[in-house]
């Protein structure tokens, strides 16, 4: 990857469901290189709401907000809509960019199937299950200055179509599975070069 390092901005990468910040890692470490502050945030995805969630995200944002000259988040799958539930309580006055990776924006057929089976012990597949009627379904758009969203050519858990708001500044399709998807090179380019300027890099 190419540019110059902005070491007074902060990244905030938010994980998925029933992951961690190891899945991140990659992702951070390459961001890293430019950017002087990255925060690879944690949290116990499984057995409590999203809005629990993107409270303690909003928290967190309000801290950063005096320590940086501007916070930019890259989110992966229901990362994204952490994110788009702590946007909604609290967004910085100096909010940067948001990058979201194959994030469930329209819901995932697979939550609809397992929901019925483990929605009581797993709040948020309820929450993220493809019904017109549920949470992630019933979300406002969020009203961020520049939305990049990729979505992975090979997903069985989000369909591509589902990770389209609508809102977004650009979209893009990249190899790679839900979960692998973050671990490629090209990935973390494409993130990188959306950062920068506000669009993904296309083939000339």
């Amino acid at each position: 990857m190419h540019g110059t390092t902005t070491t007074r901005d902060a990244i905030v990468l938010v994980h998925g469901l029933a992951a961690n910040t190891l899945v991140m890692a990659p992702l951070a470490r390459a961001l890293s290189r430019f950017y002087g502050q990255v925060v690879n945030w944690g949290y116990s995805s499984l057995w409590s709401p999203i809005e629990c969630h993107g409270q303690r995200l909003a928290a967190l944002l309000r801290g950063l907000e005096e320590q940086a000259e501007r916070v930019h988040l890259v989110t992966h799958s229901m990362g994204g809509i952490i994110t788009r539930l702590a946007l909604a309580e609290f967004q910085p006055r100096r909010l940067g960019r948001l990058v979201m990776v194959a994030p469930p924006n329209r819901g995932s057929h697979v939550a609809s199937r397992l929901a019925p089976w483990l929605g009581k012990i797993c709040p948020p597949l309820v929450q993220l299950a493809d019904s017109s009627d549920s949470l992630v379904c019933r979300l406002p758009l969020p009203q961020v200055p520049e939305l990049g969203v990729i979505a992975a050519a090979t997903d069985f858990l989000v369909q591509e179509p589902s990770t389209r708001l609508g809102c977004e500044t650009d979209h893009i399709t990249l190899p790679g599975l839900h979960s692998s998807l973050l671990w490629r090179r090209e990935t973390a380019e494409q993130v990188q070069h959306f950062l920068e300027h506000g669009r993904f890099r296309r083939a000339a």
